[in-house]
């Protein structure tokens, strides 16, 4: 069976027309998921919250494309044919045009004799059946008829108002013409496709539900390979966001009223989508011959349907079956593919039927290791784009498999349990991952459909890496571009401004999508120019989250009046209000042994070039010294652990003696360096324990690379005498408390650190720290084995002290300092000249008294900051101050996530602060700011403005404001007495609408029901007074 090569490719969907575009949202997981606009489905009128509402959708979001507009006059389309066929044929034609034009084909060069298109494709489109309303008017009138003679209208008024309805009722719709028989057929899209370029190899539609589009490029490879086909198109269209789809898919249950979590835990459904996507096939030994750019090699395929069974219930061994058909034609075993591309469709039923076919698939062709193989879903960023799906999921596997990178899926941060049980071969992309560009990649692809019809096609890497869709931005930094909140800043002269600033972009907000969050916010920092005093920052993750915190900060600001040098936040910290605040300087706080986290500053990591250089640095000083290289220790990939136990083992490795030391620092010195990249410049430092190492270099004593050295032999010394080590433990209370304890225990114990008035931590050897603690949970006492490796601040550490003191690789003495530093020993203000051998070899025995250094730090900043991984420092330096002044913030509580970096940063901004925006948001993928009512969606025919004939009102408008001129459309896109009140212009009307804007309805069409038979009556008595007719057909006077 001869391969596959796919040459061009073209797509069209939501967020992204060109390749590249969808590349990097792939990369990046730019979900764009958005309130439903009103011009596809308004929700006022086709929403409830309640499943059960007849006729009602309970989902409100949806992945919808914007900016299509199909240039027929350039495509010498005739208007008529344009304006009578379905969307759908012209979106297929231009993505299926993209598509050649990238294989390098036009019109006039492309094999027209054995050139075919296959093209999935369910129901047409939206547009079809909306317009089709149009040829039911006799219904709609008869049902009209019937009710408003049940209201009792009289028969002249009730055939008045049908005339004006008719008139009404079609103006949304284009008139049926002979194109649009043509133009509303499914079949007829891929012969469109052909007719525009004259081939003549054949096309066709397939309809395969869900799966239709990776089906037609099965198709396609089957009739490549049987050589009925030398050239073919193969792909997909579905634009059916509409009544039909949206409200049948909630009474399924299948929509998410959440968020769209795939493969997760919390799976509850998907949100829709649409799009188009075309690829360009070949067989592989005439593209080569030809001299074509290979993308991928399609080798194998494979379509099978569930049998026996519930229609729309998915089976996982019909599923299997499919996986195995295609591993079976491509000559090698699934064991090689590297990864996935799912169906996955976020609803629980489906995510697990499928990844247990997979595994099912997976052990019949022989024993594999746990978590061998991805999976991944391009659903998770566009929604379920239905027909559309298997060529969007396809053109991303191939963009991958060409690029060497494991793509990552989106909205999955706590795994379904099945990759744990029945799936545990897989394991869902949650990072994503580089490979080098020489190697080849293999992958699948899936697609199931209603009716039980299932597809897979396995793929691997062509030429190499084409550089078509490649990005301003590396593959590493778009991995790590995503976050999970995005910071939104105002300023303003006054409060009325800021009002009026904060009201403009929640309206902009409510129609926002999820990967619109960070354009929003970059768009803000813009319009900062000069700073004012009034200042305000939100913290927020999903746009509708921002909706509501914007109105909460507008509340804030109408409670009470915001005095000079006040600022409010909210309980959360998730907003922040000031006004003419200048309280901005920065002390920096090091944390110390026992802040390790596994992947912590992992994304300053990936997403800058400086901080993989630090990396890189750091490796090789530690490896000069004999250490091991940290950069394998820390950053480990979570999605691939075959179990919990072996994230354990990760974490213990990262704990040892030798390795948590300069781990601790560097992630400390990853954090310093970015901050003072944003502007953010300590005026005073000081460190817990190990941290003061990095407290010390901080402030100047010594280089970075002298702070991982000797941060590396501390740990070294300490690890020299492991079997005697001891350990530590924290006990919720005072001083007092913990001596309290300790006097009923034999062994040897300290108290190692004051760390709070709630938190002293105990030191000693093992059998001493297990008896304090079972004593102190006796007693109802909070108690916590520390994650150390021996009982630091205590005689036990005295032989790695006294090597320290002899072989330190430090100065001597302490020279100039950029910046006041306090000690953690005593609290005092470090000295210039000071020992420091002798300092730290001392530190290392001594207690900790942190409660004396944040006593001592205070009085010379306004914010404290945590600057490494954790937030345990950050707690107990509120707990020491009470909460207030000066509050202490983390900037990575938990490794991976950037609320807490963003909540400082808020405080920070409205506290007076400078930040470097474009710092903040180099090398993220950020795009220009476009509102959504500014951007051109696919408008449903039934949410098309309503025309009344000027014949039928003109003389209601007479009658009211006797003005001819201000007869208009009636736009029915705007609430119904908004559109009616735009042309009343007299004091009159004006008064008259505000004053009953809720019965104007109900007036106006009473009036209109009356109208009718009272000119009647009128006009009869007119013609008895003045005949029409006079003997010598003169005029009235």
């Amino acid at each position: 069976m001869p391969a596959i090569a796919v040459v061009g490719m073209g797509c069209y969907y939501p967020g992204a027309s060109d390749l590249r575009t969808l590349w990097e949202n792939i990369l990046s997981r730019r979900r764009q998921f958005r309130q439903i606009p009103d011009e596809r489905l308004p929700l006022s009128e086709y929403y409830d919250s309640d499943p059960a509402a007849p006729d009602k959708t309970y989902g409100s979001r949806a992945a919808v494309i914007d900016g299509f507009e199909f240039d027929w006059v350039n495509r010498r389309i005739p208007k008529t044919a344009f304006e009578s066929t379905d969307i759908v044929h012209w979106l297929a034609l231009e993505t299926a045009i993209k598509a050649l034009q990238d294989a390098g084909y036009s019109r006039a060069n492309v094999p027209a004799e054995r050139t075919g298109v296959v093209l999935g494709n369910t129901l047409t489109g939206e547009q079809t059946r909306a317009s089709t309303m149009r040829l039911r008017w006799p219904f709609v009138r008869r049902a009209l008829r019937v009710a408003a003679t049940a209201k009792g209208m009289p028969p002249s008024a009730i055939e008045s108002l049908l005339e004006t309805m008719e008139a009404v009722y079609k103006s949304a719709f284009a008139a049926m013409t002979e194109d649009s028989l043509a133009g509303g057929l499914s079949n007829t899209i891929a012969g469109r496709i052909c007719n525009f370029l004259n081939l003549h190899g054949g096309g066709y539609t397939v309809d395969g539900a869900c799966s239709s589009s990776l089906i037609a490029i099965a198709t396609a490879a089957t009739a490549l390979a049987n050589g009925d086909l030398d050239l073919a198109l193969a792909g997909g269209v579905d634009i059916s966001l509409d009544t039909f789809e949206l409200i049948g898919f909630a009474k399924t249950g299948a929509l998410t009223s959440q968020d769209m979590n795939v493969y997760d835990r919390r799976a509850s459904g998907f949100m829709p989508g649409e799009g188009s996507g075309f690829v360009v096939l070949k067989r592989l030994e005439e593209a080569r011959d030809d001299g074509d750019y290979v993308y991928a090699v399609v080798h194998g395929w494979g379509i099978s349907s569930d049998g026996k069974g519930g229609i729309t219930a998915p089976s996982r061994l019909g599923q299997s079956k499919a996986l195995r058909r295609a591993y079976d034609r491509a000559g090698y075993s699934m064991h090689q593919v590297e990864f996935i591309e799912g169906h996955g469709t976020g609803t629980p039923v489906g995510d697990r039927t499928e990844l247990e076919g997979m595994a099912l698939a997976l052990a019949a062709a022989g024993e594999v290791a746990p978590r061998a193989i991805g999976v991944t879903s391009f659903k998770s960023l566009v929604g379920h784009t239905k027909a559309a799906a298997g060529v969007g999921g396809f053109i991303k596997a191939v963009m991958a498999v060409n690029q060497r990178v494991i793509p990552p899926t989106a909205g999955c941060t706590d795994p379904n349990p099945v990759f744990e049980t029945t799936a545990q071969s897989l394991y869902p992309v949650m990072q994503g991952e580089v490979r080098q560009s020489t190697d080849t990649l293999r992958a699948g692809v899936s697609a199931m459909g209603f009716g039980g019809i299932n597809c897979h096609v396995t793929l691997a890497s062509g030429d190499a890496p084409s550089d078509r869709f490649s990005s301003p931005l590396d593959e590493r930094s778009l991995l790590v571009s995503n976050q999970d909140t995005e910071l939104f800043v105002f300023s303003a002269a006054s409060i009325s401004a800021l009002l009026e600033r904060i009201q403009t972009v929640q309206a902009q907000a409510v129609g926002l999508s999820l990967a619109e969050m960070v354009d929003l916010a970059v768009h803000l920092t813009h319009e900062l120019d000069e700073p004012q005093p009034l200042r305000a920052a939100v913290v927020a993750e999903t746009p509708m989250e921002l909706v509501e915190r914007l109105s909460q900060l507008e509340s804030m600001l109408d409670d009470t009046p915001l005095a000079p040098g006040e600022v409010k936040v909210s309980p959360q910290q998730t907003i922040w209000i000031s006004n003419a605040v200048q309280r901005s300087r920065v002390a920096f706080l090091f944390p110390g042994q026992g802040s390790q986290q596994l992947n912590m500053a992992r994304t300053l990591v990936e997403r800058y070039p400086w901080a993989r250089t630090l990396l890189q640095q750091a490796d090789t000083w530690l490896t000069e010294m004999g250490c091991e290289a940290i950069g394998t220790v820390i950053y480990r990939p979570l999605d691939r652990a075959a179990h919990k136990a072996q994230i354990q083992d990760w974490m213990t490795a990262l704990s040892r003696a030798e390795t948590a030391p300069p781990a601790i620092c560097f992630a400390s010195l990853l954090w310093q360096r970015y901050l003072e990249r944003l502007g953010i410049q300590p005026v005073a430092v000081g460190g817990h324990s190990l941290g003061e190492l990095t407290a010390f270099q901080a402030a100047g004593a010594y280089d970075e690379k002298t702070l991982l050295q000797f941060a590396a032999m501390r740990g070294q010394a300490t690890a020299s005498s492991q079997g005697d080590a001891g350990t530590m433990a924290s006990l919720g209370g005072d001083r007092a408390t913990a001596e309290r304890l300790l006097s009923q225990v034999n062994g040897y114990l300290v108290v190692a650190n004051l760390n709070s008035p709630q938190q002293t931590v105990v030191s000693g050897d093992r059998a001493s720290i297990e008896q304090v603690m079972t004593l102190a949970a006796a007693e109802g006492i909070q108690v916590r084995q520390l994650a150390v490796s021996n009982a630091f601040h205590s005689q036990m550490v005295s032989p790695a002290a006294e090597y320290l003191r002899a072989h330190a690789p430090i100065p001597e003495e302490l020279g100039d300092m950029i910046v006041p530093l306090f000690s953690a020993v005593d609290g005092q203000a470090v000295p210039f000249g000071l020992n420091l051998r002798q300092y730290f070899a001392h530190q290392m025995t001594a207690q900790v008294d942190f409660m004396a250094l944040v006593q001592a730090i205070a009085p010379t900043c306004d914010l404290l900051v945590e600057v490494g991984t954790g937030k345990v420092l950050s707690g107990l330096a509120n707990a020491i101050t009470h909460g207030n002044h000066p509050m202490c913030f983390p900037v990575e509580a938990k490794a991976g996530s950037d609320r807490s970096l963003n909540t400082f940063l808020a405080s920070f901004f409205v506290q007076g602060g400078a930040i470097r925006w474009n710092a903040l948001y180099e090398n993220r993928l950020v795009r220009p700011f476009v509102p959504a009512s500014q951007r051109l969606f696919i408008r449903n025919p039934c949410e098309n403005p309503l025309q009344v004939p000027e014949t039928d009102v003109l003389p209601a408008f007479a009658l009211i404001n006797g003005s001819p001129e201000h007869v208009q459309a009636i736009d029915s896109t705007q609430p119904f007495t908004q559109s009616f009140a735009q042309p009343f212009t007299q004091p009159f009307t004006q008064s008259f609408i505000q004053e009953s804007e809720d019965d104007f309805v109900e007036v106006l069409s009473g009036y209109f029901s009356k109208r009718g038979a009272f000119l009647a009556e009128l006009i009869q008595a007119d013609l008895q007074t003045f005949p029409l007719s006079t003997s010598n057909g003169g005029n009235h006077d």
